[in-house]
């Protein structure tokens, strides 16, 4: 995926787009996307309305654009049932769809040649691709569904996870610093607003797959773990982002201290109190 697709196509249509777009951009495959509306919904978990819905969408953005089979490619087949109930899709004619379709492409072409590290060294690309986990979407059976809400809330945050996983690779590798980036700019750059950002940085957190710092306005991200399966989803949603000092004072403040032993002068009343003091740590 690409942060830019969120400029022109909402959460759904940018994850079917991208899907579509891997397949509907390779020539060795005709340039043509073939696959069935549960296919899809297998891969990137949504229902089957939603995923119609999104593809027609993206016919009037002008993303995509419905391809009919030919009669002499449906002869040649023998079982014709797939062919027919399958999505026939290519590319539109929308300019940053024409641009995401090439740059994708081009990457595809310099991975199967193995030039891709060598390509990317002296040329600059336009667009900046990250890849999003989505498997660990898929249902486990039929009777896993989510609610609508609760599917929006988890595909964002693979989208988000996608992204910072991604920056921080390459800024340890290339610039050996820390990747930090503010609510304001990550609010931007996916066209959210910055109560979605803080609710997804909340959950990825929540999950145990993000690790991260507040200095200022800004969000240092130390550590971006990979994701296998989030069907649990989140307990609850949050906007509020605390700073790291405020985290360490709150665990403090947890920690009940040891009461100090009073001296042998000390009054009658002073030693209870340490008495009822050790008492009450020894029953917690």
């Amino acid at each position: 995926m690409s942060s830019g697709l969120f400029e022109y196509l909402t959460d759904t249509e940018s994850y079917i787009f991208s899907f579509v777009c891997y397949f509907a951009c390779d020539k060795n495959k005709g340039s043509i996307f073939k696959r069935t509306t549960s296919s899809i919904c297998k891969h990137l978990g949504y229902s089957n309305n939603t995923v119609r819905a999104a593809i027609d969408s993206l016919v009037k953005k002008d993303f995509l654009q419905r391809e009919t089979p030919t009669k002499t490619t449906a002869r040649k087949l023998k079982y014709n049932y797939i062919e027919e109930v399958s999505h026939h899709l290519k590319i539109g004619q929308h300019q940053y769809a024409n641009k995401f379709a090439y740059w994708l492409s081009l990457m595809l072409d310099k991975l199967r040649d193995g030039t891709s590290k060598t390509y990317y060294k002296t040329h600059k690309t336009d667009i900046s691709f990250y890849k999003v986990f989505v498997s660990a979407l898929q249902k486990t059976n039929n009777q896993d569904k989510w609610k609508r809400n609760q599917s929006r809330h988890l595909h964002k945050a693979m989208a988000l996870h996608g992204y910072l996983l991604n920056r921080i690779y390459w800024c340890e590798k290339n610039f050996e610093t820390s990747f930090s980036r503010s609510i304001s700019y990550l609010s931007a750059e996916f066209q959210w607003s910055p109560n979605t950002i803080r609710r997804v940085i909340n959950t990825l957190k929540s999950l145990g797959l993000i690790k991260y710092k507040k200095y200022g306005q800004k969000l240092r991200f130390i550590k971006i773990s990979m994701v296998e399966k989030i069907r649990q989803g989140y307990d609850k949603l949050s906007t509020k982002i605390l700073t790291y000092a405020n985290e360490v004072k709150e665990q403090c403040t947890n920690v009940q201290s040891t009461p100090v032993r009073p001296s042998k002068c000390a009054s009658p009343a002073e030693h209870a109190k340490f008495l009822r003091a050790i008492k009450s740590l020894q029953a917690t």
